[in-house]
């Protein structure tokens, strides 16, 4: 089974916030743990793997837009009807199909909207539907099961939750918090996801070569690292190392 050092790992989000704080203008961004594996994984097909976080990525503040199978009216209805919270607009398939056909109406939703949910009976049609600039800024729909007895808290399940993505290679990436929180808040976050993420992995915890954190223009730092190296590992030793990690 795999293990890493919590004090190896709560000093590298500690430095990896500490980057991040000394920036100029800094921004909120994604904190990203990167998953390299021994073998190929090939589940192009498969459904996005649901991980549950302790801290939520998204704030309360988000506007969240629900895709739904037609009729829109009953969805919309069912919500109500229910008084479900976290959903702020509901757009059928039909619908999307007519009205967001271009892709200045696409790039329009895509502003407007914090977080995308889907109807899981509906999610596999929706990156012909979307297009590619929805999965390219990872805000791809989170599917979530409108027939569930309690609809409230599979809501917040997905709100709650982060997913990995499967593709064909050995290199994948899950959103695992924001510099929004806390480095604290993000570690807790990395433990409480990393067995669902080894469970999700083919070949488990046996098949990870290394598990590193970044954002978007950091450096990595390395929270596992397998003994047995090679050369597809990218190398970082040229990179400075940050002061306290």
């Amino acid at each position: 089974m795999l293990k890493i050092d919590d004090n190896k790992a709560r000093k590298a989000f500690k430095a990896l916030y500490k980057h991040e704080q000394q920036k100029k203008n800094a921004s909120v961004e994604t904190v990203w743990l990167t998953i390299a594996t021994k073998n190929n994984i090939d589940l192009v097909k498969s459904a996005p793997l649901c991980i549950p976080l302790r801290h939520a990525v998204q704030t309360p503040e988000t506007q969240r837009c629900l895709f739904t199978k037609d009729p829109q009216k009953t969805f919309k209805d069912l919500l109500i009807s229910k008084k479900i919270k976290g959903v702020h607009k509901v757009i059928g398939i039909s619908k999307l199909k007519k009205e967001y056909a271009s892709s200045e109406k696409k790039r329009q939703l895509l502003s407007d909207y914090g977080a995308f949910l889907a109807d899981k009976r509906i999610a596999h049609l929706l990156p012909r539907v979307l297009g590619k600039e929805f999965y390219k800024k990872r805000k791809e729909p989170m599917p979530v099961d409108l027939r569930a007895e309690d609809l409230q808290k599979e809501i917040l399940r997905a709100v709650r939750s982060t997913y990995m993505h499967f593709n064909y290679g050995k290199f994948y990436a899950v959103r695992i918090a924001t510099t929004g929180q806390s480095d604290i808040q993000a570690f807790e976050n990395c433990i409480e996801a990393l067995p669902h993420i080894l469970k999700g992995v083919v070949g488990g915890s046996k098949n990870i070569r290394s598990l590193q954190i970044k954002t978007s223009e950091s450096m990595s730092l390395p929270l596992y690292e397998d003994g047995e190296q090679d050369d597809e590992v990218e190398e970082e030793g040229d990179e400075e190392e940050w002061e306290d990690y």
